[in-house]
């Protein structure tokens, strides 16, 4: 069931993205190419016990952001020129950025959104890091435990010839060795959360100011970031939260419960840092996910 809550979540996600591009399409009449698209998200979503509720949640987000998505656009046209095309960034393009649509200008130029669309309140995810990222700034490659994780559970399943991905489905199916291999996985989330913040640490100001502002995107001039939640469209441009002056920045283990720890910057606790897997503990890769405090 958590996995296809994931997966679930991610196609909503999805949805509302598209959503987003279907509406900026509208207003500057231009051609919307992911009709299909969003047709098959919303038959996945639609499929699910409380579906019809899920879609009418992103249905009612989207209204609220649209007045705010025009004023943005009509903003930037001012300064770019018209949008000619809309594109819908998505999971499966390697580029660097958070951005989920870019419209693009007549001048070539874009403007992007990192868009948020939340059920409850709060600010979601700010970045997700992932291996690539962790050993980039931080220094740490994983990949020697990682492989040591997967061969204890292939030991305990006495199975040493399904792929990793199969392996993982008969993981996910049966109760006892999904347990297993939570507390197995627990360990190896442990030991990198640990390395992790002792890495962050002994990064100079410099390379902890680089590190906290690449996982704000705050060297973006053209991102915005749009938030909805239950309550609230919260709007902001990462580039105008660029650290400048700091005397002092500090990570500290968290009092909570799990593999975690809250950067301060100037005795300011600022973000905080979880350390956890990407899809069920023990049999996906590891990341870090960085929330706002």
């Amino acid at each position: 069931m958590k996995n296809r809550k994931v997966k679930s979540n991610r196609a909503q996600a999805d949805y509302f993205e598209l959503l987003v591009c279907q509406y900026i399409c509208h207003l500057y009449n231009v051609t919307f190419s992911y009709s299909q698209d969003l047709a098959k998200l919303s038959n996945k979503i639609l499929v699910l016990p409380d579906g019809k509720a899920r879609l009418k949640l992103q249905n009612d987000n989207f209204i609220k952001i649209q007045p705010k998505i025009k004023e943005i656009l009509d903003f930037e046209i001012g300064q770019k020129g018209k949008v000619i095309s809309v594109v819908w960034v998505g999971r499966n393009l390697l580029i660097e950025t958070t951005s989920d649509v870019d419209a693009e200008h007549i001048n070539k130029q874009k403007t992007r959104f990192s868009i948020k669309s939340i059920a409850s309140t709060g600010t979601g995810t700010l970045k997700n890091l992932g291996a690539r990222q962790i050993k980039k700034f931080l220094g740490i490659d994983f990949s020697r435990q990682y492989n040591e994780m997967w061969r204890k559970l292939r030991d305990h399943l006495k199975d040493f010839d399904l792929s990793q991905s199969r392996l993982k489905k008969k993981v996910q199916k049966n109760k006892k060795l999904l347990k297993w291999a939570t507390e197995n996985g627990k360990k190896y989330q442990t030991k990198l959360n640990e390395l992790c913040l002792n890495s962050f640490n002994k990064l100079s100001l410099k390379e902890k100011i680089n590190f906290l502002n690449y996982i704000t995107d705050c060297n973006d001039e053209d991102l915005y970031v749009i938030i909805v939640n239950s309550v609230d469209v919260i709007i902001y441009k990462p580039v105008d939260k660029k650290l400048k002056i700091i005397k002092n920045i500090k990570a500290k283990k968290n009092n909570m419960a799990g593999a975690g720890y809250t950067i301060y910057i100037d005795d300011k606790p600022t973000y905080r840092v979880q350390t956890n897997n990407t899809n069920g503990i023990g049999i996906s890769a590891y990341c870090q996910r960085i929330f706002w405090i």
